[in-house]
């Protein structure tokens, strides 16, 4: 049986060549992201860093904000 992977539709991805970094952005919050408004974005120069946060929290945003923080190992 395969993994459901479904919770990464839910994130839009950004390389950024001139600070080398990736970005994994909620959908809900993409335009806010654009317009360079305060919209929450995970920020790493691995895209597999990213994509293992999101696969730990099943792209729930309050745990990425735990694990972030260190309160969930």
């Amino acid at each position: 049986m395969s993994q459901d992977l479904s919770y990464l539709e839910d994130w839009v991805f950004h390389y950024n060549s001139f600070n080398e970094q990736w970005a994994a952005v909620p959908r809900e919050t993409y335009s806010e992201y654009w317009n360079n408004q305060n919209a929450p974005v995970l920020r790493s120069k691995h895209l597999n860093t990213l994509l293992d946060l999101l696969h730990k929290s099943k792209g729930d945003v309050g745990i990425i904000e735990d694990l972030t923080r260190g309160e969930i190992k």
